[in-house]
């Protein structure tokens, strides 16, 4: 029988915990996370601590389901939205409108990040690998193998997410390889381990097919069997907090930011940077610059720091869960 079958997740200590969380840390560059999903975008709401009641209902949606040896969540909290009037006076979406206060705010939070150098150094270490693959094909293929690109370094990339997990989670400081699963984890009680556990499945196929975005990780509990295998007791389906979900932009929003340009209120082009250079023989290099791919990895870095930050108090409260 699994022993931890039977644990409660108490959603209303969660809730709280975050509420303190967030007034404990308005103001600094978390503040960008807050307002991804928990604050409307266009209002300034001044001290927190004016709005107590106010975040208490939004942070009341999270629901845990638990099922014997599988642990998801709901969290059912409404969104913001926009409705405007078209030329026929019809309503429409235009949600659209709040995207831009979302990157003002994201990119505020990033100058203030950056500014540290010590960040700036450990960024440096990490990121010197190239972050596209040079294709060479004949010219009248050209554009059946421009759908896949740009071509992403996926070898390059996905040691990139494992050093920044290791930087970034440092309490997990022991690593196993159990089947596809790369776990990152720690001691948690008696003979059971908590463990960050992904297998980069599906970042390697969406790199194939020329999208860019964040690993799928599961927080696990586990026990070890043999050097190799392991009886995993408990899977949490998301590593995230449930209420910072995502804690920054996610790496698609992001990449569609910097390849997405709106040209009209109707018509979006979209240009991912990968340049063609014909050369003599029929052949057409592509490829792209090297400082798109560093904001890429500016990114995916402050993405990681931002997970660390808002799920150190999710993982605390899943030990005293426990």
């Amino acid at each position: 029988m699994n022993e931890f079958s039977n644990i409660d997740l108490d959603e209303k200590k969660l809730a709280d915990q975050t509420l303190v969380y967030i007034l404990n840390n308005q103001n600094t560059i978390l503040e960008s996370s807050f307002f991804i999903r928990i604050l409307d975008r266009r209002i300034k709401y001044g001290d927190l601590n004016n709005h107590v009641e106010f975040l208490k209902e939004r942070l009341s949606h999270v629901e845990f389901n638990v099922d014997y040896d599988t642990v998801e969540y709901k969290n059912s909290m409404s969104g913001y939205q926009v409705l405007a009037l078209d030329e026929l006076g019809r309503t429409f979406d235009n949600s659209r409108i709040l995207s831009p206060l979302l990157y003002e705010m994201e990119n505020f939070s990033k100058e203030v990040f950056w500014a540290s150098e010590e960040e700036e150094k450990i960024y440096q270490s990490l990121s010197h690998f190239v972050s596209f693959e040079d294709r060479l094909v004949e010219e009248k293929k050209l554009y059946h193998v421009l759908i896949t690109s740009p071509f992403f370094n996926v070898k390059g990339w996905l040691s990139y997410y494992q050093s920044l997990l290791d930087v970034k989670f440092p309490d997990f400081s022991e690593k196993i390889i159990s089947g596809k699963n790369i776990i990152k984890y720690k001691p948690f009680k008696d003979k059971y381990f908590l463990g960050i556990a992904t297998d980069y499945q599906s970042c390697k196929n969406n790199f194939r097919k020329g999208w860019w975005e964040e690993p799928e990780y599961k927080l696990v509990i586990f026990e070890k069997l043999e050097k190799k295998k392991i009886n995993q007791v408990v899977t949490f389906e998301r590593f995230i907090h449930p209420h910072f979900d995502p804690p920054a932009l996610n790496f698609a929003a992001f990449f569609g930011s910097k390849t997405m340009i709106d040209v009209s209120e109707n018509e979006t082009v979209i240009d991912n940077g990968t340049k063609k250079e014909f050369l003599e023989d029929g052949m057409v290099r592509l490829y792209n610059s090297e400082k798109f791919g560093d904001e890429l990895k500016r990114h995916a870095y402050f993405y990681y720091d931002m997970l660390y930050r808002t799920t150190k108090g999710y993982i605390k409260f899943i030990e005293e869960s426990f």
